[in-house]
């Protein structure tokens, strides 16, 4: 390596990493070594996949090379780990340099974090934490190709408190939170990890339990009935909660997004007139 360049290196505040054509460390600066938490001697001679947290797909790492090897830069946010094994972000140039590549990155973990903050934001509800109605259509929607592609039954539900605007005027608006808060939970803890509750409404929820017919899905609502009908208790009070759901599957009762929603939410109206605590399939 050039005096030139190692100087230059040296006084950069950037991140610089420099291998040979097989990828091969060679040298890196002392900003590398504050960013990564190892000691230049116990990276020269390794590959940077030491720095690897798993975060990235292979295809990343295809591109990456694909464009090394034709001679053009490549650019990304890479999500490493440090030598103590805390996750990190590294906005990243790499280039070829004579017979191997140099690269320069910018440790931006607090920006990724803050936009990671903003795009939960952007699709959650902030009360309950449920994802919110923009993110459950957009789920309705992939689990529906999924279904098709997989022909696969699908059940949509739409979830209602009944009497809600009786607890807000008896107990309050806060044990109102209280109570959406308890629905929120009880009924993700009533699904499995690849169905969806959303707060699609002010107390209205929307599930989307994938691969499940009309047998599977009675089994599920039976629980998510049975969970909220247990008071919620606020400050020295019980609430008393109950639910109504109306729920319809795919392909027997529907076949496109729009249809699924109004045949659930018609029926969560007849579990309403019918008295309530109950879901009607």
């Amino acid at each position: 390596m050039e005096s030139g360049f190692r100087a230059y290196a040296e006084s950069c505040p950037d991140a610089v990493l420099v291998t040979d054509r097989d990828g091969r460390i060679e040298y890196v600066n002392g900003a590398f070594e504050r960013m990564t938490g190892y000691r230049r001697d116990e990276l020269v001679g390794k590959r940077p996949a030491a720095l690897k947290s798993g975060t990235h797909e292979a295809d990343f790492y295809r591109a990456l090379w694909d464009a090394l090897l034709a001679g053009q830069e490549f650019r990304a946010v890479f999500a490493n780990r440090r030598k103590g094994g805390e996750l990190y972000y590294e906005e990243k140039i790499i280039r070829p340099l004579g017979s191997g590549f140099v690269s320069f990155g910018r440790d931006v973990t607090e920006r990724a974090r803050e936009l990671r903050r903003l795009a939960h934001a952007a699709t959650h509800d902030s009360l309950t934490g449920l994802p919110n109605r923009s993110l459950y259509l957009d789920r309705l929607g992939q689990a529906l190709r999924e279904a098709q592609r997989r022909r696969e039954p699908l059940t949509v539900a739409v979830l209602d408190l009944d009497r809600f605007r009786e607890i807000n005027n008896r107990f309050g608006h806060l044990a109102g939170d209280t109570t959406l808060q308890a629905v929120a939970a009880r009924t993700r803890g009533c699904v499995r990890e690849a169905d969806t509750v959303a707060r699609i409404g002010g107390d209205e929820f929307g599930l989307i339990l994938a691969g499940a017919g009309r047998d599977a899905a009675a089994k599920v609502l039976e629980k998510v009935v049975a969970a909220n009908a247990v008071p919620v208790p606020f400050k020295d009070e019980a609430v008393p909660v109950s639910v109504s759901v109306g729920a319809c599957t795919y392909p027997e009762e529907g076949h496109d997004e729009l249809e699924l929603r109004e045949r659930a939410d018609l029926r969560m109206y007849e579990a309403k007139r019918a008295g309530g605590n109950r879901y009607t399939l």
